[in-house]
């Protein structure tokens, strides 16, 4: 068994470049996998490896980046759900507006999973899923808005569109990382009472017996295993190996259907002649993968999201 850790802090970060080549000297030399988004607003990540390899990545991590107080979620997996290392220089840790720095701004009350689970018990309260739509459906709250979002960029003009500022407003994701962008948002637009869900849903589930939950469905999460049960095993979900959303037709090599003139039948993307020949490569993979018995890593995520 494996350890997978998903976290991020909003800190300042100076000298990017130098900071990715040490964070990848560093990450590779423990071993691990996945992916680090580092920007001057802080760093994110989603990081698979040994117990011991990732407790003294977070050491060097306090040490050298100043990464003294990360909101961690920690998940105990068969094997590590990514195939490489990758760390990337972004203008945000997770996009949706640069001017909107949580280290910076005040943000919602972090609410722990029972407090949370209390709070959107209430008839007063205004759930909401700050995911993306194809997020959404999979699996979200009892009560909770959709904003139909295709981007957590549109999130903000949704919010100021459709949630009171006479209400409570409760918020979620998947780890909590964008509930902070979109807290510190409200709040800056005069909205008073904002709470988040502290670690995500993620915490939530490993928190709240399912019996008792007011999850219902799967969790999109974003590495190799797709979607989550509420004891966070995978579903066995098949991803687009295009777009990397989940889809319900296809076979699970997970080639999208497209054209000669390379669009995809199940969403906007037209994907150039290079990238399309990539997609067909690994998807080709996969399937050799399976006839052998073997286990095979399908379309990773670009990013994560914490």
């Amino acid at each position: 068994m494996s350890q997978l850790l998903s976290a991020y802090q909003f800190i300042p970060l100076s000298e990017l470049a130098l900071m990715r080549q040490r964070i990848l000297r560093c990450a590779s030399d423990l071993g691990l996998k996945g992916t680090v988004l580092i920007a001057e607003e802080g760093i994110n990540f989603s990081l698979g490896g040994s117990r011991d390899a990732l407790e003294r990545w977070l050491s060097w991590g306090s040490d050298r980046l100043g990464m003294d107080a990360p909101v961690l979620n920690w998940q105990t997996v068969e094997s590590v759900p990514f195939l490489r290392l990758k760390v990337r220089i972004r203008p945000e840790i997770i996009t949706f507006n640069p001017d909107v720095v949580p280290g910076q701004l005040p943000t919602g009350r972090a609410l722990p999973p029972d407090d949370w689970h209390r709070l959107i018990a209430r008839e007063d309260v205004q759930v909401v899923d700050t995911r993306n739509q194809y997020e959404f459906e999979l699996g979200s709250f009892e009560r909770a808005q959709d904003p139909a979002t295709d981007r957590f960029t549109e999130f903000g003009d949704w919010a100021l569109q459709h949630l009171s500022p006479d209400q409570p407003v409760a918020m979620f994701c998947t780890g909590g990382v964008r509930c902070e962008k979109a807290s510190a948002w409200l709040i800056q637009h005069g909205y008073e009472r904002v709470y988040q869900l502290d670690g995500g849903i993620l915490n939530y589930l490993q928190s709240i017996p399912e019996a008792q939950s007011r999850w219902r469905g799967e969790c999109f999460v974003f590495d190799d295993r797709v979607s989550v049960d509420h004891a966070l095993k995978p579903t066995g979900r098949s991803v687009c190996a295009g777009c990397r959303r989940p889809v319900e037709s296809l076979e699970s090599a997970a080639m999208p259907p497209v054209d000669e003139h390379g669009q995809c039948g199940l969403c906007s993307e037209r994907f150039e002649p290079a990238r399309l020949a990539g997609l067909r490569e690994r998807v080709r993979q996969i399937e050799l993968a399976q006839a052998r018995g073997s286990s095979h890593l399908g379309p990773q995520p670009e990013g994560v999201d914490s």
